[in-house]
């Protein structure tokens, strides 16, 4: 059995440039995803927004509660309250963790197993860091800091900030992508079993429910056990999707964020150290 992970429709914008390698191919597939996951999240903002006009409910009141956790994490990072910081960081995780579990939907994968997505997401934290550097220290105080302690640790700085970005990008492309493919070996392997399996669910399902009127199943701890036994096993692969969507693309997400948000809070807190020992002398 062959399990298709890397053929997809590509297109190459800067061929006529004389960039040819797939490094500079734009996967159509994953930008259709990107794109259905943007809107979905668009759209999740506007239905809380018309919520939050109306009585408290579970929507609003999870968003609430979302938005309250970062706020406080970024009060706790940076000692005070900024919006752009908090802006930034949230924005970040809500849409890596959308692009993460879109995957949920029937026929569409996440676009972060595509290492294009991810170094895209990579990137766009290193650039704001380097941004609040130089807006923090001043394009001097931000070349100044990759000769330090002295002008010889240059390359080595320079290939721990490049280092980031690639950590950033291979961490959540290797996680979505081995996910994926752990589901893609489970269902080639269930589907070795398709005819007993589907067997299985048109019969099992309505026995247990047949049993449960007739007998009372927890008086016979053996026939519930072997029952729960096996209807676990026909909803394995429901489980381990809803496993790799929803709780490994929150964690991933998540450990994006909180790698961006400490790169961050040290590079203001480098500033701000700066600026009190400028103020002493």
């Amino acid at each position: 059995m062959k399990i298709e992970l890397f053929s997809y429709p590509t297109a190459k914008p800067f061929a006529w440039l004389g960039l040819t390698h797939p490094f500079f191919d734009v996967n159509i597939t994953t930008l259709g995803y990107t794109w259905l996951a943007m809107a979905i999240l668009f759209a999740a903002v506007l239905v809380g927004r018309r919520l939050f006009r109306g009585e408290l409910n579970p929507y609003t009141l999870v968003l609430e509660q979302s938005i309250k956790f970062f706020r406080d994490l970024a009060v706790e990072s940076f000692g005070h309250f900024s919006y752009d910081y908090f802006s930034f960081v949230a924005a970040l995780f809500f849409f890596t963790l959308a692009c993460n579990m879109v995957g949920l939907l029937p026929f569409i994968e996440e676009p972060t197993q595509d290492l294009h997505t991810t170094f895209a997401l990579g990137l766009s934290s290193f650039l704001y860091v380097q941004a609040v550097k130089i807006k923090s220290n001043g394009l001097r105080g931000y070349v100044k800091e990759y000769f330090e302690p002295f002008f010889l640790m240059l390359p080595l700085n320079l290939i721990g900030e490049v280092a980031k970005v690639v950590s950033m990008s291979f961490r959540l492309f290797g996680n979505i992508l081995g996910g994926s493919i752990v589901f893609l070996i489970a269902v080639q392997f269930v589907g070795l079993f398709k005819f007993w399996f589907m067997l299985t669910v048109l019969f099992m399902v309505p026995l247990y429910w047949i049993l449960g009127k007739v007998v009372h199943l927890r008086s016979h701890p053996w026939l519930h056990k072997s029952l729960m036994s096996v209807m676990g096993l026909l909803f394995f692969l429901p489980g381990a999707q809803m496993f790799f969507g929803i709780f490994e693309g929150l964690i991933q997400a998540f450990v994006l964020t909180m790698l961006t948000l400490t790169y961050l809070s040290v590079a203001v807190s480098g500033a701000e150290t700066e600026e009190e020992h400028h103020a002493h002398a």
